[in-house]
């Protein structure tokens, strides 16, 4: 498949949402929030969050949240561009906090790096869970928790990056996880996301590609390559939710707000992947 550009000139993508006809999404190291219009291809700044922003998502009434990753804390953004603390994590965590689910019920999921990558050896930590007001961290063992998805209405699957696995967690009743499933060394899952056959699509931070893994039977392909290109973050959209945004940049980190060399790209799988679809799961 031929990617189209649909937006260039950008830090670090990640956290990619489609959302009310929109794709939105953080520039991680410039610690900006965006709504991308799709059709005309223009960017709209929506939020700043210093200095670096992570998982996106929003409130039963419309307002914008986002991780701000350093201070650990998911912060609400009003239309009118008023911040506040919506949930304190940092009692929980010492590391900085990473990507997040809301669901339809906005009960959140954040993940945490739970140690510094640049010179630590992996560590498991926990994932946090913010419901009807309580912050509670029901989940442990996660190695670099970075991108969630929801599959049905009682499991989400989470990368663990520097593990090289996505582990799926029942979320309904007992909140246990349930399965594990190894990816090939290297690949490095970072955001992902479930189509409606219940394969998640994992974006490989330094995999350069997109893996199709099958939660089922743990058999997994490479569906798209991305040559040269750190690949951090994919969601479905367009109106009939049928192409897949990928998020890319450089896998050098040092330079990226100085170059901008990040870009949003769009697959249209609608011939080779006919009827796959995703579910706003994300």
């Amino acid at each position: 498949m031929k990617p189209v550009s649909v937006f260039s000139g950008i830090a670090f993508p990640e956290a990619l949402r489609w959302h009310a006809g929109d794709l939105w999404f953080s520039d991680v190291l410039a610690g900006k929030v965006y709504r991308g219009d799709v059709v005309s291809n223009s960017l709209h700044e929506q939020a700043s969050v210093k200095p670096l922003v992570s998982g996106i998502g929003w409130t039963q009434d419309g307002n914008l949240l986002a991780v701000n990753c350093e201070s650990r804390e998911v912060i609400e953004i009003t239309s009118s561009g008023a911040s506040s603390v919506y949930a304190d994590l940092s009692d929980g965590w010492v590391f900085p906090a990473n990507d997040m689910l809301v669901d339809p019920d906005r009960t959140i999921w954040v993940g945490t790096y739970g140690f510094n990558p640049e010179k630590d050896s992996p560590i498991p930590a926990s994932i946090a869970r913010v419901r009807d007001g309580v912050i509670d961290f029901p989940i442990s063992g996660m190695v670099f928790a970075n991108g969630i998805s929801r599959i049905d209405q009682n499991r989400i699957v989470i990368a663990e990056t520097f593990a090289d696995r996505i582990s799926i967690v029942q979320t309904k009743g007992s909140i246990e996880l349930v399965d594990r499933i190894q990816l090939p060394v290297g690949s490095t899952p970072d955001g992902l996301v479930v189509d409606n056959e219940g394969f998640a699509w994992v974006a490989m931070a330094y995999g350069e590609g997109i893996l199709r893994v099958n939660l089922q039977t743990h058999e997994f392909t490479k569906v798209i390559e991305i040559q040269g290109r750190g690949v951090y973050d994919c969601t479905f959209g367009g109106p009939n939710l049928d192409k897949l945004y990928v998020a890319v940049s450089d896998t050098d980190e040092t330079h990226v707000l100085r170059d901008l060399p990040g870009e949003v790209l769009a697959f249209d799988l609608s011939v080779e992947f006919p009827g796959i679809h995703g579910m706003g799961n994300k």
